[in-house]
């Protein structure tokens, strides 16, 4: 598109403004409204990944004579970038993204509005599910079939628990914690905490000894379900049995 013939008229303080002079005004602004957008354009880029956040791609369209221009990310729950005011001239657009390989393709921008690019991007790196709440042994089994390595599974008091071979308690336990967080790439080792109920110790009620032979008070001891273990009678002099 050209722009069409205008003739700069000043008005000098005083003149009145004619309708004439007013609507070639207008008109001029008009022709460049519309020529800035024949000469730009705005494309509209969906990044397909099911497994991706959009709002973590970050999309370019760069050429060899200008600064790349950057895409608005996605508002709302769709995946689609914006890159707008794009001359004419050819374009590289490229979709990065933690995890995943770069994508990249060329767009001509003319004189025709842009068609809706869609872009899919390569699994460089396996990405942490979300397992909360999920069994570990069905945990363990998810990160084995992305070839993460689990290197350490804790239960909820802090105590270690083997990844290779768990207790019966903790093969149905659920995962309360796990590093990374879900949709994270996975570059390291994997840490789980699941939680296992807490093992309570039977208690003994210690009877009184008080007013007791020794005799007496080992017979009660004993009675108690517990073992004597050191005596230490306290006199003058101290005395151990």
């Amino acid at each position: 598109m050209q722009l069409n013939p205008f003739i700069a008229k000043l008005v000098n303080p005083g003149e009145p403004l004619t309708a004439q002079a007013w609507n070639d005004l207008v008109n001029a602004i008009d022709d460049t409204h519309k020529f800035l957008l024949a000469t730009t354009h705005t494309l509209t880029v969906t990044i397909t990944n099911t497994n991706l956040d959009p709002a973590t791609v970050r999309v370019t369209a760069s050429r060899s004579d200008a600064p790349p221009i950057e895409a608005v990310r996605p508002i709302g729950g769709d995946a689609v970038h914006t890159l707008s005011e794009l001359e004419v001239g050819t374009y590289t657009i490229r979709a990065s993204a933690p995890g995943f390989q770069d994508k990249t393709t060329t767009v001509t921008v003319g004189d025709t509005p842009l068609a809706p690019l869609s872009l899919a991007l390569d699994v460089a790196q396996p990405i942490m599910p979300d397992l909360f709440g999920a069994p570990l042994t069905d945990a363990l089994t998810a990160l084995a079939t992305l070839g993460a390595t689990v290197s350490r599974v804790l239960d909820f008091s802090g105590n270690d628990v083997p990844p290779a071979s768990p207790p019966a308690e903790a093969v149905q336990a659920p995962v309360l914690v796990q590093h990374p967080p879900p949709g994270v790439p996975i570059t390291g080792g994997v840490g789980l905490v699941v939680a296992i109920a807490p093992k309570v110790e039977s208690a003994i009620e210690m009877p009184s000894l008080a007013g007791l032979t020794e005799v007496e008070a080992r017979k009660a001891i004993e009675q108690a379900g517990l073992v004597v273990g050191r005596v230490k009678v306290m006199s003058g002099t101290e005395v151990d049995r």
